[in-house]
């Protein structure tokens, strides 16, 4: 470069980056975002609307549900919905504002007068970050409860009784119980309900070896009918000692007429049931008991208590197992994992994979603005056409992306803090890269 063009570019002042404030530049924007964003939301709430009812309509009708119940139902499902509206409508909506800011050559002179990229979406970022904290709170408190009460509603209107689950069938995390209710419902009393599991040193010491002699002699008669008169010919450390050998670890099946929990000992009581022990030769440890063989007939027991150190599990702890993990909050989550350190790798890995994904998904809505904007803006002749066609792909890249690493995460083959975290990681950095390249 010469001399002379040196000088005149020296003689050039930039005008300085403009950041705050700017209430009249980001009123206008926020304003044209707001109205934008609200048209989205209403359409992809209209459209969730319709595919409830389409979906679920003819339940109601058949059972001649009163408009009411239809009505709180649907309106019970929406906050699901939404959830996974707010990015989507985000990524849109600040797509759609930007685009036509640019395609009006708003965009240009806003930069033309020191204002940059980053700059003019500052509202927009702000309202995203808004949303984002919606969606924790839709995430974490509003769509578990929501979605149990639209159950219920469904529940009591079609089927005429109270929300329960029918066989359902629960195994631990720990893998050593395994339970079958005949109908488990909501409530800490359970009526028809087996527990398979494995003899413990508490279950003997509250069955076989209790303070009565002459109740625990006539249990020894029951429970070793081969056995009893050898066992109760020894001295009282020695028989206790064989009975340990000869049970702990054997399968056994508890059954009660009634099963109740109560929270606040976080003890399991059986009532007016009955028990029975099986040899150690069945090959599967939770088959229905086919295929193994009963050391003695059924016991009836009055009552049994089993606290917490032999089955930690909670009525809420089988009723959210039950779930969907995607429907289940955070801290359900990891008050569970804390809870279960015996829980199986594979069981563990879903948990976590979800924990992770459902803490990472809320922030789409905040990081669509980091791509929102420097899309938009890319090709500012074009119109919006080709930015929303832009998003569309993003948005369905972004989906498939994220459920393929949860399918790898819950799989084990990925780690599930990477499977659940790092679409959404990469995400934000896509988009903080592009505002970064296009931020002059």
């Amino acid at each position: 470069m010469d001399k002379k063009h040196q000088t005149r570019y020296e003689d050039l002042t930039l005008l300085p980056r403009r950041w705050f404030p700017l209430p009249r530049l980001d009123f206008y924007i926020l304003r044209e975002f707001l109205i934008k964003y609200s048209v989205l939301l209403l359409v992809f709430i209209i459209l969730f609307i319709l595919g409830d009812v389409y979906r679920d309509i003819s339940d109601f009708l058949e059972n001649k549900a009163s408009v009411s119940d239809i009505l709180l139902y649907l309106a019970y499902k929406q906050p699901g919905n939404i959830r996974f509206i707010l990015p989507i409508s985000m990524l849109l909506g600040c797509m759609w504002t930007m685009a036509t800011f640019g395609k009006n050559m708003e965009i240009t002179a806003m930069r033309a007068s020191g204002v940059s990229l980053f700059r003019c979406g500052g509202s927009i970022f702000v309202v995203g970050l808004a949303v984002t904290f919606i969606n924790i709170y839709f995430n974490e408190a509003l769509v578990p409860f929501t979605e149990r009460s639209a159950e219920i509603i469904r529940s009591n209107a079609t089927e005429r009784r109270r929300y329960v689950r029918g066989l359902l069938t629960y195994r631990s995390n720990d893998q050593q119980r395994h339970w079958l209710f005949n109908n488990f419902t909501t409530g800490n009393i359970q009526n028809d309900v087996t527990l398979k599991t494995f003899w413990t040193d508490g279950m003997i010491d509250s069955l076989v070896l209790v303070p009565d002699e002459a109740a625990r002699r006539r249990m020894i008669l029951e429970i070793f009918p081969g056995k009893a008169e050898r066992l109760l010919s020894l001295s009282r450390a020695e028989m206790e000692k064989q009975v340990r050998r000869e049970l702990v670890g054997r399968k056994v099946d508890f059954y009660g007429r009634e099963a109740a929990y109560d929270p606040e000992n976080e003890t399991w009581i059986f009532r007016n049931g009955n028990f029975i022990s099986y040899d150690r030769n069945d090959d599967t440890r939770f088959s229905a008991s086919t295929g193994t063989s009963a050391i003695h007939e059924q016991i009836p027991l009055t009552e049994l208590r089993f606290p917490k150190n032999e089955i930690p599990e909670a009525t809420n702890d089988i009723l959210n197992a039950v779930k969907e993990k995607d429907d289940l909050p955070t801290w359900v989550i990891w008050d569970l994992v804390q809870r279960s350190p015996n829980m199986a790798e594979r069981v563990k890995s879903i948990y976590m994979t979800v924990f992770y994904y459902r803490l990472a998904f809320p922030w789409a809505c905040f990081l669509a603005v980091f791509l929102g904007i420097p899309l938009a803006t890319k090709n500012e002749r074009t119109g919006s056409l080709l930015a929303i066609i832009t998003a569309m792909v993003i948005i369905v890249v972004y989906i498939v992306v994220a459920q393929v690493f949860l399918v790898l995460g819950k799989a084990g083959i990925l780690n599930p803090m990477f499977a659940g975290l790092a679409p959404t990681a990469a995400f934000i950095a896509c988009g903080a890269w592009r505002i970064y390249h296009d931020r002059n």
